[in-house]
């Protein structure tokens, strides 16, 4: 009939495996700075909330447009 299952019992004294590293620096192209947000350090985050640049760290196509619309907006503020 039914089957009682059997559980593991956790080891002790094992910290768990580590499934990956995260980065440590920002993934914008050229900076070394230490990553904050998302893998970007603060500077390059606030460019990726304006599509400055993609999640991989690229600029996109239209960056020249992007960017003064970011300095306009900026200086405004």
């Amino acid at each position: 009939m039914a089957q009682k299952l059997k559980h593991k019992e956790p080891t002790s004294g094992q910290a768990p495996a580590t499934v990956s590293n995260l980065p440590t620096n920002c993934k914008a192209d050229g900076c070394k700075k230490k990553s904050e947000k998302m893998d970007f350090c603060a500077e390059h985050y606030d460019w990726f909330k304006w599509g400055l640049i993609t999640r991989d760290g690229q600029k996109p196509i239209d960056f020249d447009k992007k960017y003064q619309s970011f300095l306009k907006h900026k200086k405004a503020a």
